[in-house]
């Protein structure tokens, strides 16, 4: 599989963001970039497993107050990462 552009940034920012450093080692492991070519799945599974980290990191915010702009923004986010999980999922189970 190989991600958009935009899939692309969210996972680098997943990545930049996460606060596991065995999986900012792992990923280091993997390369300068290997969000930008064709997935291996071993990028398949870091990738998922920053964006579940980014998902849980939303859902937490989410439930703080916020203004409705914010809201929208990170609702909107939210939904492009489980777009973009569900995408390395049905690929895993193709392979």
């Amino acid at each position: 599989m190989k991600l958009s552009a935009k899939a692309q940034l969210f996972v680098r920012r997943a990545v930049a963001e996460t606060a596991s450093p065995p999986l900012r080692r792992a990923v280091h492991r993997l390369g300068s970039d290997p969000w930008s070519a064709e997935l291996s799945p071993e990028a398949e599974r870091l990738a998922t497993d920053a964006l579940d980290e980014q998902r849980r990191q939303i859902q937490a915010r989410l439930a703080t107050p916020l203004t409705d702009d914010e809201v929208a923004d990170l609702s909107n986010d939210l939904a492009f990462i489980e777009a973009i999980c569900s995408d390395l999922a049905h690929s895993v189970k193709s392979s």
